[in-house]
């Protein structure tokens, strides 16, 4: 099973590196949900999750449920780890709830884009 998360493992340390990337980030306003920035981490999350249950479930197994499970709670506690990490460790660097709501955000659109791909293959 490991061998069928490698894409996700190398998709979390990319999201790692940029995360971590010595820029400087403003705090973003509560209007800002549509911003680049946060249909970037929309997008990253997204890509994160769907890979999760590839590796978790694809092909059609019976712990769908436990991999939806696992697969989002890794996702999200991922993105909100990162943001901690970023504020404590990196200088100049904010802590931006509205990253953490697009993440999650994010790591649910992968979840429904993946169900639309397996309702297409069943």
């Amino acid at each position: 099973m490991l061998r069928k998360l490698i894409p996700a493992i190398l998709w979390a340390i990319l999201i790692l590196y940029f995360s971590t990337k010595g820029k400087i980030n403003l705090p973003d306003s509560w209007g800002n949900l549509l911003s680049m920035d946060k249909i970037g981490h929309f997008g990253i999350y997204g890509i994160f999750t769907f890979l999760l249950l590839r590796g978790l479930i694809f092909p059609f197994s019976k712990w769908k449920e436990k991999g939806v499970q696992i697969a989002l709670s890794i996702s999200i506690l991922y993105g909100i780890g990162l943001e901690v990490i970023q504020y404590a460790f990196f200088p100049g660097r904010y802590f931006e709830f509205l990253d953490i709501i697009a993440n999650i955000i994010g790591s649910f659109i992968g979840l429904l884009f993946f169900n639309f791909l397996m309702k297409k293959h069943e």
